[in-house]
């Protein structure tokens, strides 16, 4: 029993990990993971030797079948590219050709056999979304739906969460503007044991449905509950189950035959295998609801191929058949919603380009795909008639290398978007109305904007190992030294709201400099930065117009909500491990806790959710969770007090060297007091929970 619980413990904590890290930098950005020494066209410079021994005309894209190829066979073939994926696939189709679609890789470490591109079936993550997206518009085609339909339409009477006077539309949810509060699939979504019974859609989607908690139409956040919900509508709408729709109206007529939101089995018969860091299997699994619009479809590189020539051919399949029309393709096609003109957000089922300052000023619509233990990649230049398709066996940016060799080798001669033309950067006076910090949408990490005196930006965030400067190229728009856009939104007043930069796929919302306060928490109190920076974020609950109550202390199970409600992580409703939880408020926090790895109980059996924390468990929970997702490294160098328990020493060192406290820790001749054994209450909460999410 104790060895399943561990291999449990692992793979909860690998779905929270790889949740976590994907969610920090969006879906197929690391660009701000990028040292300032790296070089992108590293691997266009190994590809030299192929541009120099064919004809110039794929400066301006992909033309000749045997050159593509070439292309492809040269990149796959560099040792750092076979050590990010063991098993890959590709597709590339331009003027209703596919001009390649191949695997790459062997189809296990054990075996020689090379991976079969129209057999291989890889999961494409949030590739998916494509597809449910363009089921959307076929019913937006038929009349049966209407892009500005309020949602609550095909919700059979259940009234949405909203203090807006703004519906959250149908529009809002393809583009992911909802404002809803942020909802993620459960470890319970991940069905490793197959007599596990999954729930239905409609449960899953009324189970959790999130309040609206910005006005909708106003700001991007990408969400999956949204993708989940435009699936239930087309149940609803159709009255097909959703997977039986997409199959008989998009898979059929383009001939997918081995494409599903289904873990059938064939397709999981065909299944490319995936490993963790030891290089160990991971286990098949498959999802709760058993069909999931944003994430759970299986495919082949060829057919998705089949695809791209449809949806570059105006929504036309290859025997004539309608799949969409042409206005719903150039909806598909064009972004809807935009932060900046020259930083897109979204179309209908598509995202900004992969890395935007590798387009060389090409129109660019992505989708990239994450789930665990796979990775994928679709993007189209409409105006080129060019589509590719990438997918393998790891969570790696293996996509981002190919998207930058891709665009570098076929369209160097074109001049990037983000190339100062002339435009006269403002002063720094000016400049201060982009200074502070600013809080990702989806996973609240903060990023901080400072001005430079030579009229710059410097921004710093957890993944910079310093600060980056950017220079002004437009009123509202800066790049780095890596060419690198940061783009900022106002409000009609002129008044900065919003940023995007780091993280392609979501906004980040300005702390207001003069937030609201408590009664007994003024801008004065030694706590006010925290508290109320925390109450502006939406993390508190408390009413405004009642005492914060400050020093009052803060139970166990009081803790694991307020830690899980920072970092999103979903309740589970799995039975509770722990044997005093059943009737704690907070059983469904603490089970999600446990289920990610994050908490070990007090013996017994027992996790005591009433008792007071002692600051040095709640040190060990917060170091727990930034070590093993890699958002911070240890940092155990501090000289604490006598007063530490021996196991919690490392958590609370690297506490006081990551400075993730309040006043109330004390230093004297080089030795700080944490306070280890005290009680920990809601100011230092606050302060823990706050300064977590600062940049290093």
């Amino acid at each position: 029993m104790k060895k399943n619980v561990n291999k449990r413990t692992r793979r909860t904590l690998g779905i929270l990990t790889a949740f976590l890290t994907l969610s920090l930098v969006g879906e197929g950005s690391v660009y701000a993971q990028q040292q300032p020494e790296a070089d992108p066209f590293n691997s266009v410079k190994q590809l030299a030797a192929i541009s120099s021994s064919v004809s110039e005309d794929f400066k301006s894209g992909p033309r000749d079948a045997k050159e593509v190829e070439a292309f492809l066979d040269s990149f796959f073939a560099q040792d750092d590219i076979k050590q990010k994926a063991g098993s890959t696939v590709v597709s590339v189709v331009q003027g209703g050709k596919v001009l390649v679609s191949k695997g790459y890789g062997i189809t296990a470490p054990t075996s020689k056999s090379q991976e079969d591109a129209e057999r291989a079936t890889f999961r494409i993550g949030s590739v998916s979304k494509v597809f449910t997206a363009a089921a959307i518009m076929q019913l937006v085609d038929q009349g049966k739906i209407s892009l500005q339909d309020n949602i609550e339409k095909y919700l059979d009477g259940y009234k949405v969460t909203n203090s807006y006077d703004t519906p959250v539309t149908i529009e809002n949810l393809l583009t992911h503007t909802t404002g809803f509060e942020v909802r993620e699939p459960t470890d319970a979504s991940y069905l490793f044991d197959p007599s596990q019974k999954a729930i239905s859609l409609k449960e899953s989607i009324f189970e959790v449905f999130p309040p609206v908690v910005r006005k909708p139409g106003t700001s991007y956040m990408y969400d999956n509950f949204a993708s989940r919900l435009q699936g239930y509508i087309v149940q609803q709408v159709s009255g097909e189950r959703f997977g039986n729709y997409v199959e008989k109206h998009l898979f059929e007529p383009l001939g997918m035959t081995s494409s599903s939101f289904s873990m059938t089995k064939d397709l999981v018969g065909r299944l490319a295998t995936s490993y963790d860091a030891e290089g160990n299997a991971i286990p098949v699994y498959g999802f709760s609801p058993s069909e999931w619009p944003e994430g759970s479809m299986l495919s082949t590189a060829s057919d998705m191929a089949l695809f791209m020539k449809a949806f570059l051919n105006d929504g036309r399949a290859a025997d004539g058949t309608v799949i969409l029309s042409p206005e719903s393709v150039k909806a598909m096609s064009a972004y809807q919603m935009v932060i900046h003109p020259d930083l897109p957000d979204t179309t209908y089922g598509f995202e900004s380009p992969v890395i935007p300052s590798q387009t060389n000023g090409e129109v660019v619509i992505s989708k990239g795909g994450d789930i665990l233990g796979y990775s994928s990649l679709l993007w189209m230049l409409p105006d080129r008639k060019t589509g590719v398709f990438v997918s393998y066996n790891t969570n790696q940016d293996l996509r981002n290398d190919l998207f930058t060799a891709f665009m570098n080798h076929y369209y160097a001669s074109n001049k990037s978007v983000y190339e100062p033309e002339g435009f006269k950067g403002q002063s720094a006076d000016l400049l201060t109305k982009f200074e502070g910090l600013y809080s990702d949408l989806r996973i609240k990490l903060l990023t901080k904007i400072e001005v430079a005196g030579d009229g710059t930006l410097l921004v710093s965030d957890l993944f910079s190992p310093s600060k980056l400067k950017l220079k002004q190229i437009d009123e509202l728009l800066f790049v780095d030294d890596q060419g690198n856009p940061l783009a900022f939104k106002t409000d009609a007043n002129g008044r900065v709201i919003y940023m995007k930069y780091s993280n392609l796929y979501s906004y980040a919302a300005k702390i207001p400099e003069d937030p609201v306060e408590f009664p007994d928490v003024s801008a004065k109190h030694p706590y006010a930065r925290y508290i109320l920076s925390l109450k502006s974020l939406g993390y508190l609950t408390e009413d405004l117009s009642q005492p914060f109550q400050p020093q009052q202390t803060v139970t166990r199970g009081a803790f694991i909500h307020a830690f899980n409600t920072i970092w999103s992580i979903p309740e589970s409703s799995n039975p509770p491990v722990f044997t005093d939880i059943e009737n704690s408020p907070y059983r469904k926090d603490i089970q999600a806790a446990v289920e990610a790895g994050m908490l070990n109980g007090t013996g017994s059996g027992k996790f005591e959710p009433e008792r007071p924390i002692l600051r040095e468990e709640a040190a060990a929970i917060v170091y727990r969770l930034l070590t093993v997702t890699g958002i911070r490294m240890p940092g155990s160098t501090a000289v604490l007090a006598p007063g530490t328990s021996k196991w919690a020493v490392d958590a609370v060192s690297s506490a006081v060297i990551w400075k993730l406290h309040g006043p109330e820790v004390t230093e004297s001749n080089g030795m700080f007091d944490y306070g280890s054994q005290r009680e920990m209450n809601k100011q230092e909460l606050a302060a823990l929970l706050f300064t977590m999410l600062l940049p290093n």
